[in-house]
């Protein structure tokens, strides 16, 4: 049962490690966008990653659910604390974890860069459409008010 329980939770954690890459890989690609100066797909990008969270949540469901039964079958507090050597397979699960944890240092990395790019468009957006707003005023001041120069009457006949 152990085993089969181990294999179960390696097979997860390695779905999750391929969700990460794809995660990983369209962090990438968010990052050519921003830098192209275009962020026209930045959108769609964010909607495939968070399609692959999504995907990313039910693993995590999964594993945790295993990994509980596995501490309790292995009768211990952490599967850190289990025996390799015993359990040879449980080094995959914590080779494949290492591997997600940094991955998802790489794509903070890559998030925290895109994010200040975004920003400095945007600030560099707002200037220019400072400048517009600007630029409009001074036209409006500039030109002509109509002048009435007949008399406007009203009529208090009626």
């Amino acid at each position: 049962m152990n085993n089969l329980l181990i294999d179960d939770l390696n097979h997860t954690i390695e779905q999750k490690l391929e969700l990460f890459s794809e995660i990983y890989n369209i962090t990438v690609l968010q990052q050519k966008d921003i830098e192209d100066n275009q962020a026209d797909n930045i959108e769609a990008l964010v909607q495939q990653k968070q399609l692959i969270i999504d995907k990313i949540d039910k693993l995590d469901e999964s594993f945790l659910e295993g990994y509980k039964q596995l501490k309790l079958e292995l009768q211990l507090d952490s599967l850190e604390k289990a025996d390799i050597n015993k359990y040879p397979e449980l080094k995959r699960i914590r080779s494949s974890v290492d591997k997600i944890m940094g991955l998802a240092q790489k794509i903070m990395e890559l998030e925290n860069s895109n994010r200040e790019k975004l920003d400095a468009i945007f600030q560099a957006i707002k200037c220019e459409l400072r400048k517009v707003n600007t630029g409009k005023r001074s036209i409006r001041a500039y030109e002509a008010v109509p002048v009435y120069n007949d008399g406007i009457y009203i009529d208090k006949k009626k």
